[in-house]
């Protein structure tokens, strides 16, 4: 009778540890962050080299970029889209040099971030510029 009770109490204490593993999961902390929030886009040309400068909240980007088109109609069906990868200038501050576009020609661009935590990807409105004649 007494090794049934030990058995019991054991069985008992091995479900208890059990249950208790496994209720103890990692809380999951997701953070909300609106990239755009400061965006303060800024376009300025040299020789007909464009600099396309931006601002970002802080965060760890895995990627940071602008896609760029001539027809703004592009950012909705994904046609005639080139992507550059925007490099770091400054704390939250991201820029792109583009070259060889055409005179006196209009530009859509978009810049987008890609999350490190997920594959989330995030868009920003779409910007324009018009080229030096």
């Amino acid at each position: 009778m007494k090794s049934q009770s030990s058995r019991g109490a054991k069985l008992l204490l091995f479900v208890i540890i059990l249950f208790a593993f496994t209720s103890c999961k990692k809380e999951t902390v997701e953070r909300n962050i609106d990239a755009f929030a400061q965006l303060n886009t800024e376009v300025k040309a040299d020789k007909n080299v464009y600099n396309i400068l931006f601002s970002l909240q802080e965060y760890p980007y895995k990627e940071v970029g602008i896609k760029l088109s001539k027809n703004k109609s592009s950012f909705f069906d994904g046609i005639g889209l080139n992507n550059f990868v925007a490099n770091k200038v400054s704390d939250n501050r991201y820029g792109v040099f583009v070259n060889g576009l055409l005179a006196n020609q209009n530009y859509y661009y978009q810049v987008y971030v890609k999350d490190s935590n997920s594959a989330n990807e995030v868009y920003s409105d779409v910007f324009s510029f018009k080229t030096n004649p």
